[in-house]
């Protein structure tokens, strides 16, 4: 109900005749003009085009008739009443006293710069209080109004910029739909405490369902909303979120949830958790300690969710969408001068599809400090430096600490006329581990107790040549970029922790190993991926054409990464291609191919269209993809190794109504993951949508086999939109499977 204010905040007459502060030491202005002005005693009477200016308040009637002695004002006829050009407000009859601030209006009409409008037959003004009697509010036109609101009477304090108003009757057209026996709302457009608009619905697997959102803004700085609500058959519970903002205005956000489930509810559905509950923290800050140091800049940046059910997320909301079973949370700062870079990385990854996330290795943290490429003895040479220091760590299973550094140094040249470009690099890295909890975990390769720590380091050296060529012809601009890039190893060591043959034992248990067995196993995969080591070449084409205004009409590019002494690897990698075309206005069309070498086809593809012109707005994408690992090492299953999905939107606008739809289809297990229909008319101050939906949702159970099963979900939601006042829908979910 806050928007109601933006209809009753007119009625205030201290804001139309003076503003409601002391006034002795302002200095008043007041002006009286007219075609015909007369004058008895200390009466003034001002007829045909009647004008009175007090203070910022301009008001027009046909006939003003003003009383010196006593500073009152009786304005006749067709009274017009303005401030600061944004308020108007039309009455036939009104009745000031400016020594009194004794103001009556018979009857008054009043109008904002958006288009709401009040109606009462009489409103009467002492000093801060108004009271009003029999009121009419709407934001549609005046004579046919498709809604309104009736209320018997009310009253305004404008000192506490609040309404109250009795006997409130919501209309649409002639027909009463609402009924509020009393409410009060804020009229200022600073943030006030009140209830909002609720969310209502049933469902036949929850019941009824009602979600009652209240505010709450004591202070400028902070306020929060409190948002309790009951599912009939389900349980009950609600959100907390608190907000504040520091003098910068960065928000920082913190939202609680809890929700507790019936006992019958969670056998009927086999459900894991009987309390469902997790809370989000968000902060972004830049500029945090730049007034400490000169040409620095930096930024924080906090983003952390826990909780213990998919469900948390959906609870927030009659209709709550949340599918995604991995999340990470992230705690960052970075901050930045001219040559230097210094980062702090926390992060913590959680997977609601494991029983236990306890195995799971986290970065808490991961320490950086770089150097930008800068020149060294010539503008030829360069270097760059990066030292990283990482936390890995977990409940249960080894941790380890590992320290890097990494130093380019690199030189480049232009040849033939700046055609051609030519340079050279030689990175040098060396990492050492330290482990933890390492007692009972094994070497793959020697079935051993592994070492607590180990080294590695290594000197690849990279040589690349590249072009860009750009010509201009009649009717289109045309670029062309070629790259190549060898690189190779010209010195490594080891430790016997991250030697060939232990990558090629690991690979080996991988394959026949439950992941649980696999745990007490020593993976050097996850200290350094065994293919930085092995010499490699890239090469990459691009082309782009352009209009003759600049607007990208095609793109090709393709990239292949091939293995110069490990064909296997090789193998592994697709030759990628990416298409893109945009020849014709309003339609764009992107494509990548990955071709597998394994599979000997493409292994991996996205189409993304778009099409936006003569009213119609639509999108189509298509993804599909195979893994090519699975397929050579002879254990590919077409069910669990392959997946696919169509998603598509459409949105046209027909008059009368307008139509949008989108769907989600699985392609490899043929079925559909969601869609939606939305058939909505909007005018000026009325709006009603009708939705029909359906979607497949995960959810966590009792079986320890396969902890995520899904539900189908289907409803039908319809919403009605007072404009400006509120907006008010309910949902009914037609089927639960």
């Amino acid at each position: 109900m806050r928007a109601w204010y933006i209809a009753f905040v007119y009625v205030l007459m201290c804001a139309i005749v003076y503003a409601d502060e002391p006034q002795e030491d302002k200095k008043k202005i007041f002006e009286l003009s007219a075609n015909n002005v007369t004058s008895q005693g200390n009466v003034v009477i001002a007829k045909d085009n009647a004008f009175m200016l007090s203070e910022d308040v301009y008001m027009y009637a046909d006939k003003i008739t003003y009383n010196r002695e006593e500073e009152s004002a009786l304005l006749e006829g067709d009274v017009r009443i303005y401030r600061g050009g944004s308020l108007f407000v039309d009455a036939t009859r009104v009745d000031m006293n400016l020594k009194t601030k004794h103001t009556i209006l018979q009857p008054a009409y009043f109008q904002n710069e958006n288009g709401m409008w009040f109606s009462g037959q009489e409103v009467q003004n002492t000093d801060k209080l108004y009271t009003f009697k029999k009121a009419i509010v709407s934001g549609c036109d005046v004579q046919f109004p498709i809604w309104h609101l009736k209320s018997s009477s009310g009253r305004y304090d404008s000192q506490k910029e609040y309404v109250s108003a009795w006997n409130s009757r919501l209309y649409f057209g002639s027909l009463p739909i609402f009924y509020v026996p009393y409410f009060s709302f804020p009229t200022a457009t600073e943030r006030k405490s009140g209830l909002l608009s609720p969310e209502l619905g049933s469902t036949s697997r929850e019941g009824f369902v009602y979600i009652q959102p209240l505010y709450i803004a004591p202070y400028k700085q902070w306020d929060m909303t409190l948002s309790p609500q009951i599912r009939v058959d389900r349980g009950y519970g609600g959100n907390a979120e608190f907000r504040i903002a520091d003098e910068k205005n960065n928000i920082a956000r913190l939202n609680i949830g809890y929700f507790r489930q019936y006992e019958e509810y969670i056998r009927d559905y086999s459900l894991l958790n009987k309390e469902i509950f997790g809370f989000e923290a968000e902060y972004s800050r830049a500029g945090l300690l730049e007034p400490l140091f000169k040409n620095y800049k930096d930024h924080f940046y906090t983003s952390i969710m826990y909780m213990n059910d998919l469900e948390y997320k959906r609870l927030q909301k009659l209709n709550g969408r949340y599918s995604t079973r991995l999340h990470t949370s992230r705690i960052n700062y970075f901050g930045q001068s001219d040559n230097h870079y210094i980062g702090m990385y926390f992060k913590y990854f959680s997977n609601l599809a494991q029983a236990s996330n306890a195995n799971t290795f986290q970065t808490l943290p991961n320490l950086q400090y770089h150097h930008y490429l800068d020149t060294i003895f010539s503008k030829h040479l360069y270097y760059a430096f990066d030292v990283q220091s990482k936390n890995i760590t977990r409940h249960t299973g080894y941790t380890y600490w590992q320290n890097s550094i990494n130093v380019p140094l690199g030189v480049n040249f232009s040849l033939f006329k700046d055609y051609v470009n030519l340079n050279g690099k030689v990175d040098l890295f060396a990492s050492n581990v330290s482990l933890n909890n390492y007692q009972d975990v094994l070497d793959p390769f020697s079935r051993s107790r592994i070492e607590r720590s180990a080294q590695y380091a290594y000197a690849n050296y990279e040589i690349g040549i590249n072009s860009d060529l750009a010509k201009a012809y009649k009717h289109f601009f045309h670029t062309i970029h070629f790259e190549g890039i060898f690189n190779a190893p010209a010195y490594r060591y080891v430790s016997d922790m991250l030697s060939n043959q232990v990558y090629g034992a690991y690979s080996e248990l991988a394959e026949n190993m439950s992941s649980a067995a696999l745990q007490a196993y020593w993976n050097p995969n996850e200290i350094i991926d065994f293919s930085s080591a092995q010499p490699r070449v890239d090469l990459k084409l691009s082309n782009y054409f352009y209009d003759t205004k600049g607007r990208e009409l095609f793109f090709y590019r393709i990239y292949q990464r091939i293995y110069t002494q490990n064909q296997a690897l090789t193998q592994n990698q697709s030759l990628r291609q990416e298409i893109g075309i945009n020849l014709f206005d309003g339609l764009s069309v992107t494509t990548n191919l990955f071709y597998s070498y394994v599979a000997k086809s493409f292994n991996e593809a996205s189409v993304a269209a778009s099409f936006n012109k003569f009213g119609v707005q639509s999108t189509l994408n298509y993804f599909f993809r195979i893994d090519s690992q699975a397929l050579q090492s002879g254990t590919y299953n077409d069910i669990a190794n392959r997946s696919g999905f169509l998603r598509g939107s459409l949105k046209y606008d027909f008059g009368y109504f307008q139509f949008s739809g989108n769907l989600g289809y699985d392609t490899q297990n043929n079925y559909f993951k969601d869609w939606s229909v939305i058939l909505s008319r909007d005018i000026r101050c009325f709006g009603i949508a009708l939705k029909f939906a359906a979607d497949v949702r995960p959810i966590l159970t009792t079986n320890i086999e396969n902890p995520i099963d899904t539900i189908a979900n289907q409803y039908i939601k319809v919403e009605f939109r007072f404009v400006p006042l509120a907006g008010i829908g309910f949902t009914q979910r037609l089927q639960n499977q």
